[in-house]
């Protein structure tokens, strides 16, 4: 099924598709879609949001990722579920991340500068994935957002990124030999070239692999606590 630009195939899709979660409801309202709580957000009496034109762009965002054409190629319905449940996750990771830096006394938690790097980091790696950043901002563009939009959702990633690398396992500073072994073994988009000059991109593509990997994992782990309605 191929996807219109804005938001009303994505609430189409959301209502014609199965269910995430077992008990989540078949209705959509406004520029709300979706809704969504879990203990580690503070339940039901604080539940979070996600926004229409955000998750159609996170599904064009997916839909990319598997291609090289253009992003007027529009997106599936797996795609839509896929960016729903990436955004319920790293919405869950970016604010365990702000309660823990809430907590952390000022010497242990990262500069503003260290997670503006992460972010800057993050999101070099993301645009050489999606075909750069011209692609991606047109994508936003298709659905309503700018740069500040894409921006946030940066924001947002780098502060999921630095909770798993902090408290789950270390993703985000591979070590040499492992670096190494990915360009000897993986499937990367670097082959051809030698190790020293892939290096640098090399790094930055293997980091979001295992962030995008260790969001997976925590979305999994947490699907039993999570409670979530696409509303109407």
């Amino acid at each position: 099924m191929k996807a219109r630009a804005g938001a009303t195939l994505v609430v189409a899709v959301l209502l014609a598709s199965p269910p995430l979660f077992a008990d989540a409801p078949r209705t959509v309202v406004g520029r709300v879609v979706a809704r969504f709580w879990a203990p580690e957000t503070g339940g039901a009496a604080h539940p979070r949001f996600i926004d229409e034109r955000v998750l159609a762009f996170e599904a064009r965002l997916a839909a990319m990722a598997e291609r090289q054409e253009g992003f007027g190629e529009g997106y599936q319905e797996r795609h839509v579920r896929d960016a729903l449940e990436h955004d319920v996750g790293e919405q869950m990771l970016a604010g365990l991340a702000h309660k823990l830096l809430a907590e952390l006394p000022p010497v242990k938690r990262p500069t503003d500068a260290e997670l503006a790097q992460l972010q800057s980091d993050l999101g070099t790696a993301a645009f050489d994935r999606l075909g750069g950043r011209a692609r991606v901002d047109a994508a936003a563009a298709a659905e309503r957002l700018d740069a500040s939009d894409i921006d946030t959702l940066l924001e947002r990633q780098a502060l999921a990124a630095w909770y798993l690398d902090r408290e789950v396992a270390p993703i985000l500073q591979p070590s040499e030999e492992q670096l190494r072994e990915v360009f000897r073994t993986a499937a990367h988009p670097f082959r051809g070239q030698p190790f020293e000059q892939a290096r640098p991109a090399l790094l930055r593509w293997l980091v979001v692999d295992r962030v995008h990997a260790a969001e997976s994992a925590f979305l999994q782990s947490a699907r039993a606590r999570v409670k979530i309605v696409v509303t109407s």
